[in-house]
């Protein structure tokens, strides 16, 4: 997996359906990111008690899947558009297993579970279908946490440095979100995910009856 851009974004405003959203979403391509333990520098957010989190602080996201969501859309939507920090050339969520580490650049980061799409999705992408079609296609991307700090650029590799279990991946934790979210929770996988030592607490509440 290669890096194919690097992005941060500030707060903007946008208007769908008349009603008016303010969200650092979308987010544009820099020449390299300096990571910290608390953020990506030049990113900033809207709702900061939301995102960018120690759990959460960098976010990756697969490149090939843009010619898919600019065909749903039917009109160009650019790399940057889904809020990720890091636009990876192929990037598959059932490959990453809660709790691996990963060297990228000078930094070494440790996934720690999906996003799951806000309404904040309509707004960027103009379509109010957007946030459901997200949904539907469980293509959430990774967040990881930072372990140690340093600098991201186009062309760096992810490096698997240690895999601390091989039972529960990003897509299964995300999978039993959404069986949560329509109200038909999974509760084989749910067990299985409850079941991981690399659960981040934050995500509990979100695969539990």
């Amino acid at each position: 997996m290669k890096i194919v851009s690097v992005n941060i974004g500030i707060p903007k405003t946008y208007t769908l359906d008349d009603v008016t959203m303010e969200t650092s979403m979308v987010r544009h391509s820099v020449p390299e990111i300096q990571i910290t333990k608390t953020q990506v520098v030049g990113d900033r957010f809207k709702s900061p008690q939301l995102h960018g989190t120690l759990d959460s602080v960098v976010y990756a996201l697969s490149v090939d899947r843009y010619p898919e969501w600019s065909k749903f859309l039917g009109k160009e939507f650019p790399i940057g558009h889904l809020g990720e920090n890091l636009s990876v050339d192929v990037l598959r969520e059932s490959d990453f297993y809660l709790g691996d580490i990963y060297e990228i650049g000078t930094t070494v980061l440790k996934a720690t579970g999906p996003r799951y799409p806000c309404n904040r999705l309509n707004f960027v992408a103009g379509d109010k279908r957007m946030q459901k079609e997200f949904e539907e296609r469980a293509w959430p991307g990774v967040y990881f946490e930072v372990i140690q700090e340093g600098v991201i650029k186009p062309g760096d590799q992810f490096k698997l440095k240690q895999r601390q279990q091989s039972e529960v991946t990003v897509l299964d934790l995300y999978l039993t979100m959404r069986s949560k979210k329509r109200g038909a929770l999974d509760t084989v996988l749910s067990k299985k995910v409850l079941g991981c030592g690399q659960l981040v607490d934050r995500y509990i509440k979100n695969v539990t009856a």
